[in-house]
């Protein structure tokens, strides 16, 4: 009887212990550069054949490339006005002529191409009326700014699904030094100009803009969340150099902050002191991309033939943490050979990590490059 009852005992003791409310340390979240430590063991293996003369093709000072909400991929081949679509695997789709010299392409949510070309006018052709046979659609002008006939018009991209910004450069003679004047433009859905956007003109600082190249609305992160497709959040690239003035932040993300019941435009300044807005990194900024994953990517033209010898001002592409700004990848390298650029102007990505090919528009070679992230 003694025993039975001490055995009840030790029972009920090792109940009590394994129901007991212990604390034990709550799992914390590892920081973001833990998160993406060993995503920067991957890198970026290219995709032959490369896309030039010697496989069949014909561009000619390739500017900018864009993957459509369309899943087709469509490029300014500037040198020969024309505006080339092609299927994710790089098979030409179709060939669009009669825009001179495009320089930039965006799409909205109808599917209708927006252009612009360095000129005061914008170009639209829309391809779901013609059953997506570029070659067989008609150019418009959609915009023309009559006042301004020297207005150059050098990005584009759409926000809210069919409204639009575009970027700009106003060259002015003045008596004692000549000027170029940067600024943002807002865009109704019909094609009528808002106005300009609040940025400082020639400014050396965030929310400011000196000759600029690119520009991204962050809908092309959100495509497929209808919860947030109408940001007016953006990021733009430009050259942040005259002769008289510098802007040490190459690539600017202009997010927004309520007021009264408003979102209102202003600069992302919590990635200060990150990669992606380090003063010394870039030279020539030419295009940027984001993915729904959150990543950016960067192409930068580098110094140039005379500084090609050299580490710094290399030509190539980066890739980036939009929320933190960490750096992952970068292909750098001037040349002609593979992996290496000369004076790239565009770049676009596939939508989603897996499987995801970075397509540049590698303008000086007169090629397009794909690439393939891999851990080998």
């Amino acid at each position: 009887m003694l025993i039975r009852f001490l055995s009840i005992i030790t029972i009920f003791f090792l109940f009590s212990v394994d129901c007991s409310h212990d604390k034990y340390p709550v799992p914390s979240i590892p920081s973001e550069e833990d998160r993406y430590a060993n995503i920067n063991n991957e890198v970026y293996n290219m995709i032959l054949p490369v896309l030039d003369d010697d496989a069949g093709y014909s561009f000619r000072n390739p500017t900018d490339i864009y993957y459509g909400v369309d899943n087709f991929v469509y490029v300014c081949n500037t040198g020969s006005d024309e505006i080339v679509m092609m299927d994710a695997g790089g098979t030409i789709q179709g060939v669009c002529t009669g825009i001179p010299h495009p320089a930039a392409i965006t799409q909205n949510d109808s599917l209708q191409l927006l252009v612009v070309n360095k000129t005061n006018k914008i170009y639209k052709l829309d391809l779901y009326r013609y059953n997506h046979n570029i070659s067989a659609t008609p150019v418009e002008i959609i915009f023309e700014r009559a006042s301004e006939p020297t207005l150059q018009y050098t990005g584009i991209t759409v926000y809210n699904g069919f409204e639009y910004y575009v970027t700009a450069i106003q060259p002015r003679d003045t008596n004692s030094n000549y000027k170029e004047f940067s600024f943002i433009y807002d865009f109704y859905a019909n094609h009528t100009l808002k106005g300009q956007l609040p940025l400082e003109v020639n400014g050396t600082a965030l929310f400011s803009t000196i000759l600029p190249t690119s520009i991204v609305s962050l809908r092309e992160r959100y495509l497929d969340v209808s919860s947030r497709e109408n940001t007016t959040e953006f990021m733009f690239t430009h050259t942040g150099r005259t002769s008289l003035l510098e802007n040490s932040y190459k690539f600017q993300h202009i997010t927004t902050r309520t007021f009264e019941g408003q979102p209102i435009l202003t600069p992302n300044t919590a990635l200060i002191g990150s990669d992606i807005y380090a003063t010394d990194k870039f030279w020539n900024l030419q295009d940027v991309a984001i993915d729904r994953n959150g990543f950016v990517f960067l192409v930068d033209a580098g110094k140039g033939d005379a500084d090609s010898s050299g580490t710094e001002g290399l030509p190539g592409f980066y890739r980036f943490v939009a929320s933190s700004g960490l750096q992952l990848q970068s292909v750098l390298g001037y040349g002609s050979r593979l992996k290496q650029f000369r004076n790239p102007g565009g770049i676009a990505v596939t939508p989603f990590k897996e499987g995801q090919i970075v397509y540049v528009a590698d303008s000086g070679n007169n090629r397009i490059m794909m690439f393939e992230l891999s851990t080998e």
